[in-house]
């Protein structure tokens, strides 16, 4: 399946990107597992539930003429050096996602966009370069109402918004929201619309 891009996660960073790429006249793929604590209820959702966003953004990404998959995730690129020539997912494992760039937006630990054990954390799909103190007991603070260090942890960008692998950016996979340590850079949706629309 082939697609200008894919954004992967459907939360409201990734939804947000999505709907900006798609109304630029963007071939849109969203790879949606599932909503954030803020907004998940009890299955099925209720009416007001699918009234507030991600759920009305991913609704009206589908009526805009994305392709959107909800309950999938992304578990593995394919890679040419640091150049992501396609996405595989849960669901679609025989059938790769490929496109001219790729929008990495799954947030935190909630969501499951960063994974950690008593040592390190790490970012599950690609292997991206995360910001984490070592020590895990440095990680939060015992004064639950204090700023907690470990919502600065996150994946690592350039000053595009690239995400790095071992200090280097890919060349267009790149990184927004809560996936992203607190001093990394999101990317800038005007700059990848004016680069990739009418090719």
């Amino acid at each position: 399946m082939r697609f200008d891009a894919v954004v992967i996660g459907g939360g409201n960073s990734g939804s947000a990107a999505a709907l900006a790429l798609v109304e630029a006249g963007l071939k849109v793929c969203v790879v949606s597992e599932g909503l954030s604590l803020g907004v998940a209820g009890s299955a099925p959702a209720s009416i007001a539930t699918q009234q507030n966003p991600p759920y009305a953004r991913l609704a009206e990404l589908s009526a805009k003429g994305a392709t959107v998959l909800r309950g999938d995730s992304a578990v593995s690129g394919n890679w040419d050096g640091l150049k992501l020539k396609s996405v595989v997912t849960r669901n679609l494992a025989d059938m790769p996602l490929e496109a001219d760039f790729f929008v990495l937006a799954t947030g935190k630990f909630f969501s499951r966009g960063l994974l950690s054990d008593m040592e390190k954390i790490w970012e599950p799909v690609f292997g991206a370069d995360v910001y984490f103190t070592p020590g895990r007991e440095t990680w939060s603070d015992p004064d639950f109402f204090a700023p907690q260090p470990f919502m600065k942890f996150g994946v690592l960008t350039d000053k595009e918004g690239r995400v790095l692998f071992g200090g280097k950016p890919a060349e267009n996979l790149y990184g927004t929201g809560e996936v992203l340590a607190a001093d990394s850079k999101a990317l800038d949706i005007n700059k990848l619309i004016s680069r990739y629309a009418g090719k």
